[in-house]
């Protein structure tokens, strides 16, 4: 009996001490989100930077999310970095000062991420620190000291082109048109034809059309990258709709055993796995064979 009286006498204690001693004198207080008055269906602009001074802009338009260079992003990782800051309820804070947004990497001076949302009329930034553990990290709204911890990580908020890029933004879904070295391939009424008017193997356009559907890149290649330079034309084809249509080729480097697609419509050079890669130059070889 008298150590359970005793156990609540010293939670109470606990509790009183929180109180007494809370910065300004206020117990700390749980909220709907860590960024406030800006909502995730509004936001249209995300600027991202790390303390090297890195940036990354990422930009809502009609179709969806783009990076400020004009290549579709991937928007569930967009959606998720929103939703952490405007959606997730961050608890209670473990710390309201500016020594311990120092000490805890989210100050405007020393931090590992700066992220501004922009909204018609409105912006907000807050800014992500260290990490106390498995993803987790210590995050603040510029417009208050009160330090809390996200379920997230900073390696979800990269500035690197590449990891915001979409993997499939060379896919194509609804490929009804496409031509393979001076054959012509047209979708109508179900069936593919060919512009040679010999009969088309459908067996062999869906494989090649699957593989297209599902086609991923894996990164930007740098104008001065050296080996995509070095690498020469695996397969070159157009593909696209009756109204609009733009080369594709694969490239590959048999030196390093690299492959790369270069994109008319994008007018860049992107990596790509050898699976993928691959995979379409075998499909389409298959196609060539008809052509003899």
């Amino acid at each position: 009996m008298m150590l359970r009286v005793l156990t609540v006498l010293f939670v109470a204690q606990l509790a009183l001490v929180a109180v007494l001693y809370w910065p300004a004198g206020e117990a700390p207080t749980s909220r709907e989100s860590l960024i406030t008055g800006v909502t995730a269906d509004a936001v249209d602009r995300v600027e991202l930077s790390n303390n090297d001074g890195a940036t990354l802009v990422l930009v809502r338009d009609a179709q969806d999310w783009r990076l400020d260079l004009g290549f579709p992003a991937d928007k569930n990782k967009v959606n998720a970095l929103l939703g952490v800051l405007l959606d997730e309820d961050p608890g209670f804070p473990i710390a309201d000062s500016g020594t311990a947004a120092t000490r805890f990497e989210v100050s405007q001076t020393n931090f590992q991420r700066k992220i501004t949302l922009r909204s018609a009329g409105a912006q907000a930034t807050a800014y992500l620190g260290s990490s106390p553990g498995l993803r987790k990290i210590h995050a603040r709204s510029e417009s208050e000291n009160a330090v809390f911890v996200l379920p997230f990580s900073s390696i979800d908020a990269p500035v690197d082109i590449d990891s915001w890029l979409d993997t499939r933004l060379l896919a194509q879904q609804a490929l009804s048109a496409f031509s393979l070295y001076g054959v012509e391939y047209v979708l109508k009424d179900g069936r593919w034809s060919r512009s040679d008017n010999q009969d088309s193997d459908e067996d062999k356009v869906t494989a090649l059309t699957q593989v297209l559907a599902n086609l991923q890149i894996s990164g930007l290649v740098d104008s001065a990258d050296d080996d995509a330079a070095s690498a020469g034309e695996a397969l070159r084809m157009t593909m696209g709709s009756d109204e609009q249509r733009s080369q594709l080729a694969v490239l590959h480097n048999p030196d390093s055993d690299r492959y790369y697609l270069q994109s008319e419509r994008y007018g860049e050079i992107f990596s790509t796995s050898a699976f993928d890669a691959e995979r379409l130059i075998e499909a389409a070889s298959a196609l060539l064979e008809d052509h003899r």
